[in-house]
């Protein structure tokens, strides 16, 4: 085969379908316009929302309604409650009502986790509840932990020799 008839074979297909492509064009379509949707203006913000939606929604408040409604937080949402100790006074007696959220044996002694108003901790039969003289109190002064029931998971506080119960809630 000659060099002219190689370079032709190599050229000749790729400009036959080039040609044959330009050929089955005939008109170009012209593209159709989809109709437009209205255009709506954007709600002003002092407009008010609908009570509820088409949907069955109904719209969530405005920040100001929220802030209307709540009353004034804390000075330091993290600093102690009023009551520092935890506990109401009431007639001179502390009332407590802690959440007993669970039970456990650490060796031979019995502890109780507890959530009161000056916090979580873990308490144990004893005076002040503590279950080590470094440990920080979780109940308010005067309180002592009579009893911790393994099996039942409740706890027996005293104050002034009145002994209260607390299960797990």
């Amino acid at each position: 085969m000659t060099w002219w008839k190689q370079a032709a074979e190599c050229w000749l297909l790729p400009v036959v379908v080039l040609v044959s492509v330009a050929g089955c064009g005939g008109e170009t379509p012209t593209a159709t316009a989809l109709p437009s949707a209205p255009v709506q203006p954007a709600p002003s913000p002092e407009a008010s929302a609908p009570a509820a939606l088409a949907i069955g929604l109904t719209p969530l408040p405005s920040v100001e309604e929220v802030q209307q409604a709540a009353p004034g937080g804390r000075v330091d949402p993290f600093g102690p409650l009023s009551g520092a100790d935890g506990a109401d006074v009431q007639d001179g007696t502390s009332v407590i009502t802690p959440t007993v959220t669970g039970v456990l044996m650490v060796g031979n002694q019995k502890r109780a986790m507890v959530t009161t108003a000056s916090g979580s901790g873990v308490i144990c039969v004893g005076a002040d509840g503590r279950c080590e003289d470094d440990a920080p109190l979780v109940l308010p002064t005067g309180w002592s932990v009579l009893s911790i029931d393994m099996v039942s998971g409740c706890i027996r506080l005293s104050l002034n020799d009145e002994p209260q119960d607390f299960c797990i809630a």
